[in-house]
């Protein structure tokens, strides 16, 4: 790594960059439980409102002062647009993570074609071990304290392990977070809302890792299973400074968030949700401010 543009350390320091994919082959395949079911209901992607709903979740960023950076979308990737998963951004330098579905894996060079070798940091699963790790499972929570779910599938303990030992490295604290692959990834069932706050699917979650999540500080303001997976309502994108996007129809969630003090943006974001993502899914924070600086 040569230069490092990008920079977080933590998932709500106010939100300077983020990276998105326009969905312009995004599709709903029976990769998850969630577009399984809404697959077997019938339903499918309505592409005029997928666009729609992008744009729309685009302004919102950019009305927030977010300034949007843009993949080239590919065909052959339905998930392309879900750009939390592909990479990560660190304190350190940028990770290149490890896809574990085989429809996604080639995302991984227009993904190499962003960064440039030159601000790509570390490639995960390189190792001996090999394994997979993405980004939907890693939480920077804030600086020094790290939490990286556990499915066994989409993130493994290989993948995990080799991920939270680079933190380990740098004096960080860091724990595994393991729950079913039912859940898909830890942002389904677990986001960071505002420092030291967080939405959970409580019965998701261990006891001891709830605890654990408590025993740091962090207040946790429970989610429903219907929530977290017909509404996708864990699945939140902190802006910082006391705003959150959450999308429009996780209405109990977000007044909940504003009986916070939160300021909620919602955009309409079903189409994603009953494809398995959402706000958080389709974003990766490249720069935020740091928690440290105040």
């Amino acid at each position: 790594m040569t230069a490092n543009r990008w920079f977080i350390d933590s998932e709500t320091g106010h939100l300077d960059d983020v990276l998105l994919c326009p969905p312009t082959y995004y599709d709903w395949i029976p990769s998850n439980d969630i577009a399984v079911l809404s697959l077997e209901n019938g339903l499918k992607p309505e592409h005029h409102a997928v666009q729609k709903q992008f744009d729309e979740m685009v302004d919102c960023l950019r009305s927030a002062g977010v300034t949007c950076h843009f993949l080239t979308p590919q065909p052959g990737l339905p998930y392309q647009v879900y750009t939390r998963d592909s990479s990560q951004t660190t304190p350190f330098g940028t990770v290149v993570t490890s896809l574990f579905r085989h429809e996604r894996k080639d995302e991984k060079a227009q993904i190499e074609a962003f960064y440039g070798a030159g601000e790509i940091w570390k490639t995960a699963g390189k190792g001996t071990a090999g394994g997979h790790v993405e980004g939907g499972d890693i939480h920077v929570i804030r600086p020094g304290l790290l939490a990286v779910g556990v499915t066994g599938t989409r993130t493994d303990t290989a993948g995990a392990r080799e991920f939270t030992g680079w933190f380990d490295e740098a004096g960080w604290q860091t724990r595994m977070i393991r729950f079913s692959d039912h859940f898909l990834h830890l942002d389904v069932v677990f986001t960071m809302v505002a420092e030291n706050l967080a939405l959970v699917a409580p019965d998701a979650l261990a006891d001891a890792d709830l605890d654990w999540f408590r025993d740091q500080g962090i207040r946790l303001l429970p989610v429903t299973y219907k929530e977290a997976m017909r509404d996708m309502a864990c699945n939140v994108l902190a802006l910082g400074d006391g705003r959150v996007v959450s999308p429009r129809h996780s209405t109990r969630v977000n007044a909940m968030l504003r009986a916070e003090g939160l300021t909620v943006l919602d955009p309409e974001l079903d189409q994603f949700s009953q494809g398995g993502g959402s706000i958080h899914c389709m974003t990766m924070p490249l720069r935020r401010r740091s928690l440290l600086r105040g």
